[in-house]
């Protein structure tokens, strides 16, 4: 029997593969000439800050495309860890932080605020078929709906001719961070030194973002301020409490990295969690819920041959089953094989997701596990050496 949990040395030879792997890969892509400009130090990156706050908002959608409306906040945190956040993004969130801090200390903005922004507006650049390049540049592009006033739009109109949201008639909020082209104009800045301030791109975006938080008074590590910038990017209550609600859960180290060109994953639909429905209904379905995942006893007078059936039914050669009320036996979901199966239940001593183990983990040690074992599924298809460490060291707490 294999025990629950492995000593530093087994882990540590569990992992001898994936570093070798790693390591190739690493030589492989440090010679590839990709290196970001958002690695430099030169002071000169560092934005200038205004004094006073900006009289625009940043985004008027009431309901930003990054929200799911049938998981809602409580949904939307639920789901955070198993998301996960693309490295590019999540690399942007903390260089903005970082050069705000140098901009404007007294700002103290923190790169989780930044990083709910992006999930709220984009879900991190991959609402409506994008993702993010090796760049972090939303591909094919991410536009909003048309501000003409209709369905509970703002109306604005054309502001930039068109230059960045491709309409010349209304504006459209653009990009990872969903900039209106007016604000945009007065924030943007050029963060990864490419040349172009690009709000399509997630380095200018998040930085231009940060600024935004930032400009006028206020200390973000106060509720109040915080709650108060929040507003002013986009000026909705509701708005403002989803993302303040996802911020915190980042702080508290509910975030996954996931490779650039990984698809974000699917909606929540749970009924139990379906923010669409009453609370009734909800209530009703995580009854429905806890009952399905209750493990039943066999009854010691059913037979438990294979083909069995029920209602006086025959069995046939095949497994099959004949007669009033029999039913069809069920085959299980293939289990978890290869490498990422294996090195999840050495690390953790728990079996990965999918595997037909009848010890399998529910709840929160579920999510994690998916999270995980998705993460090194999607870091060794895409050669992610800093995803797939990520993974690792997850794995190892």
């Amino acid at each position: 029997m294999r025990s629950g949990k492995l000593t530093r040395w087994q882990k540590a030879g569990a992992l001898v593969p994936m570093a070798l792997l790693v390591g190739a890969w690493g030589v492989a892509l440090a010679n590839s000439g990709l290196a970001s400009a958002t690695d430099s130090d030169d002071p000169s990156d560092v934005p200038s800050v205004p004094s006073t706050a900006f009289d625009d908002p940043a985004s008027v959608q009431e309901a930003p495309a990054g929200i799911d409306p049938r998981a809602g906040t409580d949904g939307t945190v639920a789901t955070l860890s198993t998301d996960g956040i693309p490295n590019a993004a999540l690399s942007a969130y903390k260089r903005a932080e970082t050069l705000l801090a140098q901009a404007d200390a007294g700002c103290r903005l923190p790169w989780n605020l930044v990083a709910a922004i992006g999930r709220v507006e984009s879900n991190h650049g991959r609402t409506a078929g994008n993702q993010l390049d090796a760049r972090g540049t939303a591909t094919p592009g991410i536009f909003g709906p048309q501000l003409d006033g209709t369905n509970g739009t703002a109306k604005i109109t054309d502001t930039d001719a068109g230059a960045l949201d491709q309409d010349p008639v209304f504006d459209r909020a653009v990009g990872p961070m969903q900039f209106i082209p007016g604000t945009w104009k007065s924030v943007g800045v050029d963060a990864d030194n490419d040349g172009a301030k690009n709000p399509q791109n997630i380095n200018d975006a998040a930085t231009a973002a940060g600024i935004y938080l930032c400009a006028g008074p206020g200390d973000l590590s106060n509720p109040t301020d915080l709650r108060s910038s929040v507003l002013r990017y986009n000026r909705s209550e509701a708005y403002a409490d989803t993302v303040i609600a996802i911020s915190e859960a980042y702080a508290q180290g509910n975030y996954t990295q996931s490779p650039n060109n990984l698809t974000s994953s699917s909606p929540l639909v749970q009924r139990s969690v379906d923010q669409s429905t009453t609370q009734e209904q909800r209530d009703a379905a995580a009854q429905e819920e806890t009952a399905a995942t209750t493990p039943t006893t066999p009854d010691a007078s059913t037979p438990t041959t294979p083909g069995s059936t029920g209602g006086g039914g025959s069995s046939t050669p095949g497994g099959g089953s004949t007669g009033g009320g029999g039913s069809t036996p069920t085959t299980p979901a293939p289990g978890v094989t290869g490498l990422v199966g294996g090195l999840v239940n050495d690390l953790t001593g728990q079996p990965a997701p999918g595997s037909t183990t009848p010890t399998a983990p529910l709840g929160n040690t579920m999510s994690w596990l998916q999270a995980q074992t998705q993460c090194l599924t999607s870091g060794i298809s895409a050669l992610d050496v800093a995803g797939l460490l990520a993974c690792v060291t997850n794995l190892l707490r």
